[in-house]
């Protein structure tokens, strides 16, 4: 069982994030979670005695259950006091707290603690979006909760707490929201040493410390918390992945943005996409949601199509990946065809490719690409790696300098995994570094290998003759759709072997490196660094826009070189400030645009020291 010790200890370790909810400025955005999964395995709920329920609309628990009186509650009034239990997640106890109605809406309660000061203005303003855009896009895709709920009233109760997680300081971690499933349930059913506290109600908890109820992304949370609730109801015990990545679409139906985890996946991608990990999930909640915005994109192209499918995925008895093959039906896609797009996708995103397949709709998405697991640097070259079943890996191979043919030889073990074995795909795809020529994808034909039946082994041959300029070779790991991966799952990587090898000698696979003499620069620019003449000019402009090329040409194969450079001769000199300006600039827009294969990390570390060069002025 999962429990949290100290949140405000082992949320920043972990570096959690799920909700991208807005926040005052000494908050880090990085470290806000939904506690709802964590509850989910950290408190064990007691079996109910009465027959199962399906999934209800219409119909209360108390009402297909006689011995249960539970009388519809009168609509509460404007002012009402009334006391919650609340979890607090630092100590893993439920604290009572008193709160206060302070908004009617048609489809929701809006209580607020007592001891929160919140305008009215944001709380009519969550009211508001609740019943006009919340509920009813959120049931419209999903389906609906338990209506009327445990408590015999329609509206869901949306509680704006200060959630007591530990947080102090702004690098630690903290909860947004959450839905806890015991609240679904009335106290007597909990044995009576529980320490187990339900409000006996649909309640969601909205933080209100450190998010602030008046940002313009507030409401994410309660779209993304909303659905897990609905998703209860229909599929109570649905895997995280599944259940998380309609909590992450859900706010995208609802128009607001995205949510911004998809960037976080850039500096981890090495995941299994059916595999929440428990310490450090926050990159998978980016991964869930590109699969459900590349699905979005690729397949449910209007409304009726989109509430088809995941009103079907949310309803499916099958869990995990069943849940996708059965509201994939319609569509006369395999999961494992669909999978193999999209983890191509996420390496090339490109809409010249093919019918345009690979590339997101999504405007956020337009320019977002993970990194390469490696660069191949030498021919002829092996590397032997391991990929996470559902998961992929990638291979960048500057091919400009490569005349001939380029043999790629594969190599893989398949060792068993509970009652099966996994199987590889693995595709080339050639692309023009320029964008003028559409790039073009191959795939190996893989057999066993016949003097090792645990191998899967085959090659492909590139025509190398100027046409394209790169090279991305894309390993994929997958297991046969009619074996449910809770057999299988979790596994570790599979390893396997890639040998790149050409028919022509090569001198130097990789271009020349447009490189800048730093110590010309620094002696030039010093020079003039307080003239004013047109030469003078002239020149800072020359070294401008030469290392803004030059820094353009580093990052297109992964590097910071020249960006470094450029620090460590910097030193103190106010010369430089003006160009340190430039550069950070440059460095925010690839880290805000996604469009480089620089982990984010990397790129703000070289922005912030950039930045104490400007200030230095």
């Amino acid at each position: 069982m999962y429990i949290i010790r100290s949140v405000r200890c082992i949320l920043p370790a972990i570096m959690l994030a799920v909700l991208v909810c807005a926040a005052p400025a000494e908050a880090a955005r990085g470290n806000r979670i939904d506690a709802t999964h964590i509850l989910a395995r950290e408190i064990e709920l007691p079996e109910r005695s009465s027959p199962a329920m399906g999934p209800i609309s219409g119909v209360s628990y108390a009402d297909v259950n006689p011995e249960i009186s539970v009388s519809r509650a009168p609509v509460k009034s404007l002012g009402h006091k009334e006391q919650f239990w609340v979890r607090n997640m630092a100590n893993n106890q439920f604290d009572r707290v008193t709160a206060i109605l302070r908004a009617v809406g048609k489809s929701c309660y809006v209580y607020v603690e007592d001891t929160q000061s919140v305008k009215q203005s944001a709380i009519d303003r969550v009211q508001k979006e609740f019943d006009q855009k919340i509920y009813p896009v959120t049931t419209g895709h999903f389906g609906y909760e338990a209506r009327p709920g445990l408590d015999g009233e329609d509206r869901i109760n949306l509680l704006m707490v200060d959630i007591q997680d530990g947080y102090q300081n702004p690098e630690d971690g903290y909860v947004a929201g959450y839905f806890f499933a015991g609240d679904q349930m009335l106290q007597s059913e909990f044995p009576t040493h529980s320490k187990t506290k339900s409000n006996q109600r649909e309640i969601l908890y909205i933080d209100t410390y450190p998010c602030d109820p008046e940002a313009d992304d507030y409401l994410e949370i309660v779209a993304h918390e909303f659905q897990h609730m609905i998703h209860y109801n229909q599929d109570k015990d649905e895997v995280s992945w599944v259940n998380e990545g309609c909590s992450q679409i859900a706010p995208v139906f609802c128009g607001f943005t995205p949510p911004g985890h998809y960037k976080l996946l850039k500096e981890d991608p090495d995941r299994s996409l059916n595999n929440w990990a428990q310490w450090n999930p926050m990159p998978d909640y980016g991964q869930v949601y590109l699969w459900n915005q590349y699905i979005v994109d690729r397949l449910l192209h209007d409304s009726k199509s989109r509430t088809s499918f995941f009103k079907a995925l949310a309803g499916s008895k099958r869990k995990s990946i069943g849940g996708y093959i059965d509201a994939l039906k319609p569509f006369e896609v395999s999961f494992s065809d669909l999978f193999t797009d999209f983890a191509i996708t996420n390496r090339i995103n490109d809409s010249k490719l093919v019918d345009g397949r690979f590339a997101y709709r999504q405007s956020v998405l337009k320019k977002f690409k993970l990194p390469p697991t490696r660069h191949i640097n030498t021919i002829p070259s092996k590397v032997s790696e391991s990929v996470y079943v559902w998961g992929s890996d990638a291979f960048f191979t500057d091919i400009a300098n490569v005349s001939g043919k380029l043999k790629v030889s594969f190599s893989g073990y398949r060792r068993s995994i509970g009652p099966t074995h996994p199987y590889f795909r693995v595709a080339v795809i050639e692309q023009d570094s320029t964008g003028i020529k559409a790039p073009k994808i191959g795939f190996f034909k893989l057999a066993v290998n016949p003097a090792d039946k645990n191998r899967l082994i085959g090659s492909f041959e590139i025509n190398c003759n100027n046409e394209y300029d790169s090279l991305t070779t894309i390993v994929m790991a997958l297991a046969p759709e009619n074996v449910e991966d809770k057999e299988y799952m979790p596994a570790s990587g599979f390893i396997y072997d890639l040998i790149f090898e050409a028919d022509r000698p090569i001198s130097n696979i990789a271009r020349a490196v447009h490189s800048v003499d730093m110590q010309a620069f620094a002696e030039a620019i010093t020079q003039v660094s307080d003239t004013q003449s047109e030469a003078a000019f002239r020149l800072r402009e020359h070294y401008a826009n030469l290392l803004i090329r030059t820094i353009q040409r580093d990052a297109d194969r992964g590097s910071l070189q020249t960006v470094d450079n450029f620090i460590e001769s910097a030193g103190d000199q106010k010369a430089f400030a003006p160009f340190a300006r430039d550069i950070s600039g440059m460095l925010m827009f690839l880290k805000n645009q996604q469009s480089s294969s620089i982990p984010d990390e990397d790129l703000q570390n070289r922005i912030d020291f950039l930045n104490q060069l400007v200030h230095q002025r």
